[in-house]
Formats: C-alpha cells, structure tokens, sequence
C-alpha cells in the first residue's frame, strides 16, 4: 500500500514527543487541541504500530516510536532543509551558450541594448543572439533556445510562457511626399505585406481587425519577410504599409483606419513555462524589461 505522510504530520509527531502536552503542541503550531488531536489520529493510520501512550506524565512515546525516532527526525530534517534550501544562481560563474530569439524587426533595436548588460553580468557565459524563424518555437520548446522576443501570439502552444514587454500599434502609412490624407486614398494604393515568421505566415491579422465591410479594401503589390525593407520601399515608392508606430518616422503620414478601429499589438518576452522561474530565466527577463524601458 502506498503510504503519502504529510510532512506536517511528521512535524507534529516530534513536537509532541518533545512536549508530551498536546496542549502545548497546539499553541505551537497555532492549532486547537481539536485539530492536533485529528492529525495524531492521521498519524496512527499511517504508522502499523501504536507511537504513543497517554499516561499521567502526558504522551509516552511506545518502544515502537523510540526505536525509530532518531532515523525519522533525521530523515524529516533533512527534507525540510533540502526544500527550504534556495537555489544559488552566480552569473558571473555561469559559463554555459545563452541563445536569444528575437523577432526581426526588434533584432538590430534589442541586440544593441541588450549586448552590454548581458555581457557585464554573465562574463563568462556564451551569447547567441539569433534571428525568430519557422522552427524557434519548436526549437525553444526543445530547450535549443533559453528564451525569445517576438509579438504575443494565441496559437503558440501552452507550453510556452509570454509576458508582455511593451504594448504599440500598427498602423496605416505612406510617405509624406505623396500627400495622401484619408483611409479612402490610400486604399486604392498598393501595400508592401510584411510576413512576420510566427506570427502572421497564415492569415494577415488587420483582416480580423477591419470592419467587415473595410476587409477587401487593400491588397498587396508586394510582400518582404524584413520590415527594413517595407519601409525602404514606401520610403522610395508610392506604396503604403502597415507597421508598429515604433519603427515609423517624421517622413511618414498615418493613416486613420476605417470607423475608428484600432490594431493593437504587443511585444511578448518568451520562455519554457517549466523554466520561467529559474534563476537564469529571471534574470534574461528583467534584463529584456529594461531594454523596453
């Protein structure tokens, strides 16, 4: 038969040898008499032998308990020390490869920011900064790649912990030069499509955004993987984009959508959810925090 003895049993079991007054024990643990009374009667369920005698001295304990209580104490102080011990995590020790996915169009803006305070605090360590591609969610559910950047996505699996790290929209917007000023002109010009790798490979997500009439409104003259190069082509052509605010500059007009809709987006730090409280995945995450800060 299985035997599952709560800890806190145990517990109560040495405070009342060392007390011999439940009373006493109660008071210790913050319990009623009631409730310790309870736990003992637990306790002779889980033991095949009777562990104490009521006498007038209060709670003897049996030949059975006193010739197997040194080895249960030992044993019970030695599990309570190994779950009460903290995890030491020394960066600065840490030798092993740290491989960071990031979204393209975040990569040359993080990787910057992020480098220094990596190095300064895991100067020993490895850094791999790649590019997000088709097989980095696999790759990180793997344990190929510690951690990731990349936009909040639903349809990633469950195994994968996000946490928002800043919060933008995408916008509508074409180059100042070609004075386009409403969502009724810049519709009838052609969009550069920007396919974001774990994200949008399928389905263009501002159709689940535009109101139902609005969804046929624009098509693309052309589609890049690399938001450098959308914005190079609408900075040089009449062509307009769709793009996080961030990434545009004072040469751009944006471009209200259709009956006030908005398209917003968020930035997601990505991690094992069996990982998310380690040591090192800690640290990544609050180093990433304070490049969107």
């Amino acid at each position: 038969m299985e035997n599952r003895i709560n800890l806190n049993l145990i517990n109560t079991l040495i405070l009342l040898k060392k007390y011999r007054s439940m009373r006493t024990v109660a008071k210790v643990l913050g319990k009623s008499e009631s409730a310790v009374s309870k736990d003992l009667a637990k306790l002779r369920g889980e033991f095949s032998e009777q562990l104490f005698v009521k006498t007038q001295n209060g709670f003897e304990p049996t030949h059975y308990l006193s010739q197997i209580y040194q080895e249960l104490e030992s044993a019970y102080l030695q599990l309570v020390s190994v779950v009460n011990k903290p995890i030491e995590f020394q960066p600065h020790l840490y030798q092993e490869l740290i491989t960071i996915a990031i979204v393209d169009p975040e990569y040359d803006l993080i990787v910057s920011r992020l480098y220094p305070k990596l190095a300064a605090l895991f100067p020993l360590a490895k850094l791999n900064f790649i590019t997000w591609g088709p097989d980095s969610a696999e790759n990180l559910i793997q344990g190929n790649i510690d951690c990731g950047i990349h936009l909040q996505n639903e349809h990633v699996s469950k195994d994968i912990y996000q946490k928002t790290l800043k919060v933008d929209q995408i916008v509508a917007a074409v180059h100042k030069r070609y004075e386009v000023g409403d969502w009724d002109e810049i519709k009838t010009l052609p969009f550069a499509f920007i396919d974001v790798s774990g994200w949008n490979e399928f389905s263009y997500r501002f159709q689940e955004v535009l109101p139902k009439k609005h969804r046929e409104d624009i098509s693309y003259g052309v589609r890049v993987d690399k938001l450098r190069s959308a914005l190079q082509i609408a900075a040089n052509s009449k062509v307009a984009i769709q793009s996080p605010t961030r990434y545009l500059n004072d040469e751009f007009s944006i471009i209200a959508y259709p009956q006030g809709v908005s398209f917003d987006i968020a930035y997601s730090f990505y991690c094992l959810q069996t990982e998310r409280h380690s040591p090192l995945m800690q640290i990544l995450n609050r180093l990433i925090r304070e490049c969107y800060q």
